[in-house]
């Protein structure tokens, strides 16, 4: 599928920083990834094999509000937000607003999960 790769990061590879364009989507496929609090740069959350970070991309503009930092060596397949947005484009017109509203709720309980 466009818009689709497969990255690997090593240990303590960065995948983003707070503040960075969100222009991509993670799920990975094996390791682990921590996420760290934008103000503390404590941990608050760990992302395992089939799960995905990131999903700020699919909002227009979207910057990152945490960073995401490997564990382990790990893979990932990346999708870009542009591949993601066109996707959802092409399904259900209901499709786009109603992952805004999941992503306001993952950013809502993330900020108590801090």
């Amino acid at each position: 599928m466009s818009g689709f790769t497969s990255v690997q990061f090593k240990a303590n590879d960065v995948l983003f920083w707070t503040g960075d364009v969100a222009d991509k989507l993670y799920i990975v496929e094996k390791g682990a990834v921590r996420i760290l609090d934008s103000r503390s740069s404590h941990p608050f959350a760990t992302v395992g094999k089939g799960e995905s970070l990131g999903e700020q991309c699919l909002l227009a503009h979207g910057v990152r509000s945490a960073s995401a930092i490997a564990l382990e060596d790990t893979d990932c397949i990346a999708i870009s937000g542009e591949g993601l947005r066109h996707m959802l484009a092409s399904q259900s017109p209901l499709m786009t607003p109603l992952f805004e509203a999941l992503l306001l709720q993952l950013h809502m309980h993330n900020s108590l999960l801090r």
